[in-house]
């Protein structure tokens, strides 16, 4: 049976990410193992191009799947010269560190983006598409696989704009009757201190990064830029994430 293995939110740290998935016990040699990564790939860690090109070498392989998360967004604004927000982002949410792993050359403020974006483009000619063509949801079974999060009370559901799936909060919305939805996108300690089951951020306490695994969701961004960890939930399905080709 196909077994999916799902991480979130690995923000450029790709060495946590390769730990992680050992642990788990992920082998891509495995015929019947799959990763699904829910987005927010880039920023704050250092790694940001190797976790780019290990995901698109295993997707030529028809072994993982990258959803869209809204950090991965800020390179599609930066692609597209939204250079205003490209700014902000490098001075509040770590994409800095994205655009010097993709182009190889130091971050030296504005005058810069332009030169950074030609030779990201030069580097990473694919890119671009990549991002442009991945998913905003996967369903697989009782399973939907989302970045953000997915208003249940809406029969339409599948017609949610795209800055919604990316930016919403599933802790803050009723999930989907007879379905779970796995998310990424909000910190589980966050959640746990948004319930008063805790009181602050403790990186020397790991049980507070957790997976939650509720009836109808199940949260998985484990925080890694303070735990320095990426959890892997793991999941058994009748289809894989993948369907190879005849």
């Amino acid at each position: 049976m196909p077994k999916v293995f799902i991480v979130s939110d690995v923000h450029g740290h790709f060495t946590q990410l390769q730990k992680a998935l050992s642990e788990a016990g992920f082998d891509e040699q495995d015929e019947q193992h799959f990763l699904l990564s829910l987005g927010d790939h880039f920023d704050r860690g250092r790694e940001n191009a190797e976790v780019y090109t290990y995901l698109r070498r295993l997707q030529e392989k028809k072994k993982a799947e990258a959803l869209l998360g809204n950090h991965d967004t800020f390179l599609l604004e930066f692609f597209e010269k939204q250079d205003d927000r490209v700014r902000f982002n490098i001075a509040h949410n770590g994409f800095g560190a994205t655009l010097e792993s993709f182009s190889g050359i130091p971050y030296e403020g504005p005058a810069s983006l332009d030169i950074m974006r030609r030779r990201i483009h030069s580097r990473y000619p694919k890119l671009y598409d990549w991002l442009r063509e991945r998913p905003l949801f996967l369903e697989r079974g009782p399973y939907i696989f989302v970045h953000g999060g997915i208003d249940g009370s809406d029969p339409n559901w599948r017609e949610t704009p795209g800055h919604d799936l990316v930016w919403n909060y599933q802790s803050e919305l009723p999930g989907i009757e007879g379905r779970t939805l796995v998310v990424g996108h909000e910190r589980t300690v966050m959640i746990r201190m948004k319930r008063g089951e805790v009181r602050s951020i403790d990186p020397g306490a790991p049980a507070l990064f957790d997976v939650i695994e509720e009836a109808d969701r199940v949260f998985i961004d484990g925080a890694v830029e303070f735990s320095g960890r990426i959890n892997v939930y793991t999941l058994e399905l009748d289809e894989p994430i993948i369907q190879k080709e005849a």
